[in-house]
């Protein structure tokens, strides 16, 4: 059974538009198809939930006939935004408690048939009813070549395959450590820093989603204060920081 995730249009909520985040079932999330994956992160002594989505999409992959439409990239991000909200909620994909008031997407970068991207994003703010998440599609550049990839590119001559490389350094360091045992990374981390000076992060969009809280009848209800300060809101500076060593 699928359990299709939208914000249908209620009388009692005025503002909240007809917008479809996705559709994921709890079979798909418990088989990893979907791939994104909550890290904890200390920035200046203070814990955020960071939303990582390792899995590259290739520009090339999207659909041809709706290459410069928004739709496929809002999709995408929409996957990585109902499993975010899902670790840091209830779990259970039938008691989705979010409805999805707007979405915003801007383009920083044109995207390129050949290029890739992977999404990384948080929690930027709060209202009394309402939360933001605020998602960057990222590629990376490498800029300090190392002995490795320097054979690699002798053999193949080939700067796509480079990059690809060394991206995988960050999901080897992060294959450390287990989503669901509540370790926090620190940015200070020597390895972390050693990974983040040899590339150079691409934006290549911004999507900001807006979700309303609801109770069981569709009435918008109050974000728990709780809740509020284990989940913090990130400043976008500093997520764009965290954005430059985990792309």
């Amino acid at each position: 059974m699928q359990a299709r995730l939208c914000a249908y249009v209620l009388h009692d909520l005025p503002g909240v538009h007809r917008y479809a985040l996705s559709s994921i079932n709890q079979t798909q999330l418990q088989k990893g198809i979907v791939e994104s994956r909550n890290i904890k992160v200390n920035v200046d002594g203070n814990v955020y939930t960071l939303l990582y989505e390792p899995k590259r999409v290739k520009f090339s992959d999207l659909d041809i006939l709706k290459i410069m439409f928004h739709a496929n990239h809002v999709k995408h991000c929409g996957d990585s935004v109902i499993c975010y909200i899902l670790k840091i909620t209830s779990k259970d994909v039938f008691k989705m408690n979010y409805l999805v008031r707007h979405i915003d997407i801007t383009f920083d970068k044109p995207l390129k048939y050949e290029n890739a991207y992977k999404i990384i994003g948080a929690v930027t703010n709060y209202g009394s009813t309402s939360l933001t998440v605020t998602l960057f599609g990222v590629g990376a550049e490498s800029i300090v070549p190392d002995n490795e990839t320097d054979v690699h590119l002798l053999r193949d001559n080939s700067k796509v395959d480079k990059n690809k490389r060394k991206e995988k350094n960050i999901e080897r360091f992060l294959d450390q450590y287990e989503e669901n045992d509540d370790t926090v990374i620190s940015v200070n981390d020597k390895n972390l820093q050693e990974i983040a000076q040899k590339k150079k992060c691409i934006n290549y969009f911004t999507v900001k989603y807006t979700l309303v809280q609801v109770d069981e009848s569709g009435t918008k209800s109050t974000i728990d204060e709780q809740f509020k300060n284990e989940h913090k809101p990130m400043e976008i500076e500093k997520l764009k920081e965290l954005i430059n060593i985990f792309c």
